[in-house]
């Protein structure tokens, strides 16, 4: 669980940025224009939901694995602390999803 909890805060705190002071075509085009694809986004999503609802092995590996893809997306985005994205990276790297299902 400790995978879900780092990425929840690192996206949290990348979804705040983007919310702070834009409409949703702002952000929209931040998303999808500006440093994280809307399919990594959605990616993310999805796999949270279903480890979330069916919390396998098979599942979590891939929220793990879009843990990592969308954390390596948020490299390119200003207002995200290196050091906050590093911690982050290496907790869902190092990360087993053995102790699931």
């Amino acid at each position: 669980m400790r995978i879900v909890r780092k990425s929840l805060v690192v996206m949290g705190l990348s979804m705040s940025a983007l919310l702070t002071s834009c409409s949703e075509e702002d952000i929209v085009e931040e998303l999808t224009g500006g440093c994280v694809p809307l399919s990594a986004i959605e990616n993310y999503s999805n796999t949270l939901e279903r480890f979330s609802n069916d919390p396998t092995v098979e599942n979590c590996e891939a929220f793990r694995a879009a843990s990592i893809t969308y954390l390596n997306e948020l490299d390119s985005c200003p207002f995200i602390e290196d050091a906050d994205l590093e911690e982050a990276l290496r907790d869902a790297s190092e990360s087993s999803c053995e102790d699931n299902g």
